[in-house]
């Protein structure tokens, strides 16, 4: 991803969101950018980029600044954080045997997800990504440490094209928690190690390919854009969002954006 590293002046300070950085886990993948305060020199630098994330050692040299200064964007990226816990928490409810049925889960994951593309009825690649991660189990260490060292590119994309398919998932029923994770992993490990998703032979690897081109095309993927692709899984979630909009009435909010003045992406 191509982030906008922009220069913050400290009279911005009061703008940003603080956060201690003893409380910040290692490999958890970062909603935005992150700055801490040269006091010396009376400036704000970037230590960390979207979606990359703070390893051990480097928690423990930045501790000295006390604070990281997030913008304010990073709250467009917690809706859908809050969205994947409250799912997570409905997939993994119920006692063993007296779970809810298929249809009222189906019915209460789509009241939680289909608000996240806004009014404009469409979802940036990063978002899923940040929902993604927090739904599932996470990537292991190795796995990510790797990929940002020797394939930082792949690493991204490795994210959002395995995001975008939990998200899609969500959406068609894909209700099995251990099965959304096995299958984010496996994308992720392909993608950064190559795959380009050209020649699918299984469900899950058009699903895939379909929406590697989508992500290659576009800055958001649309309800147009999935009606355009032809397959049934895009159609039924297309279909699905505009049938809850159609009942519900569309969403107050725009569809987040990491671009524009307010956003980080160049």
């Amino acid at each position: 991803m191509l982030f906008d590293e922009r220069k913050l002046s400290t009279e911005s300070i009061d703008d940003l969101i603080q956060c201690p950085v003893h409380t910040v886990e290692p490999y958890s993948l970062m909603l935005a950018p992150v700055y801490v305060l040269m006091r010396l020199n009376h400036k704000l630098v970037s230590v960390k980029a979207p979606l990359d994330f703070f390893l051990p050692d480097e928690l423990e040299r930045l501790k000295r600044y006390e604070m990281f200064y997030i913008p304010k964007f990073v709250q467009l990226s917690v809706q859908f954080q809050t969205a994947a816990r409250v799912m997570k928490n409905v997939l993994q409810s119920g006692i063993e045997g007296l779970k809810p049925a298929p249809y009222e889960i189906s019915h209460e994951v789509l009241s939680l997800i289909a608000p996240l593309w806004g009014k404009e009825l469409q979802v940036e690649p990063f978002f899923m990504a940040i929902f993604a991660h927090e739904l599932c189990e996470p990537l292991t260490p190795e796995q990510i440490v790797w990929a940002r060292e020797q394939a930082v590119v792949r690493h991204d994309l490795g994210l959002m094209l395995s995001g975008a398919f939990v998200f899609m998932a969500a959406h068609l029923g894909w209700h099995d928690f251990a099965a959304l994770t096995q299958a984010r992993n496996d994308i992720y490990v392909r993608t950064v190690t190559g795959e380009e998703w050209d020649d699918p032979k299984t469900e899950l690897e058009l699903m895939v390919s379909a929406l590697n081109i989508l992500l290659s095309q576009n800055r958001s993927v649309s309800c147009d854009a999935l009606e355009g692709v032809g397959d049934e899984w895009a159609r039924k979630v297309s279909a699905r969002i505009r049938t809850f909009v159609r009942y519900r009435g569309l969403p107050k909010l725009g569809s987040p954006t990491i671009y524009g003045e307010e956003g980080f992406a160049a």
